[in-house]
């Protein structure tokens, strides 16, 4: 597998439109900019390579129950505005380097407002690895490998709530997250296996 690597995003733009991705239509309803892409990249969140192209992420999955309720991301807003539905548990991509504990930490502060005081987060953690389209980048195919944690927060609220996102360079501004049952939606159900 050879990775293919970038010194701009001219560059990392110049080599989607070489290998057929139209990054034209990227900045609308739910999908992320190029400019976002390259940040990513830059922040060491992402590699890429070229046979097939593909985006490459590790990502820290958190899976907090409460009862036989799971914490789900319903929505993401960007910084102009637009939103996008997620239906997803707490996860962050890793950064180089990064170990997969540490970036469940960050993932739990950053988007949640949580300390290493108000959250029980497993020792252990499964592996599972995912191929498919990006929604974030369309036509862009990604190699997703999930380092699901499985964690309980009494802190949160038991209703619907939102956190303001204080991260660097990242283009979601805000979460809306809500406890919802398993048992009501099998898709939550294949996502929180672990």
């Amino acid at each position: 597998m050879n990775e293919h690597r970038f010194e701009s995003e001219s560059e990392l733009g110049g080599w989607l439109a070489a290998v057929g991705i139209d990054t034209t239509i990227w900045g609308r309803a739910g999908a992320k900019r190029l400019a976002d892409l390259w940040a990513e990249y830059r922040n060491g969140e992402s590699r890429f390579v070229e046979d097939p192209p593909a985006r490459l992420i590790e990502v820290a999955q958190i899976v907090l129950r409460r009862g036989d309720r799971v914490l789900l991301e319903l929505a993401q807003e960007f910084a102009d505005g637009r939103r996008r539905v997620r239906l997803w548990p707490p996860s962050e991509k890793m950064k180089t380097g990064e170990s997969p504990r540490a970036a469940a930490w960050r993932c739990l502060a950053e988007e949640l407002g949580l300390g290493e005081g108000e959250v029980v987060l497993s020792e252990e953690y499964s592996l599972t690895e995912e191929e498919e389209e990006s929604p974030s980048y369309p036509g862009l195919m990604t190699r997703y490998r999930f380092h699901v944690f499985a964690a309980t927060a009494a802190a949160l609220p038991d209703t619907d709530f939102t956190r303001d996102n204080h991260a660097a360079d990242d283009p979601i501004r805000r979460h809306y997250w809500g406890w919802r049952e398993e048992k009501d939606n099998p898709q939550i159900s294949q996502i929180t296996q672990i």
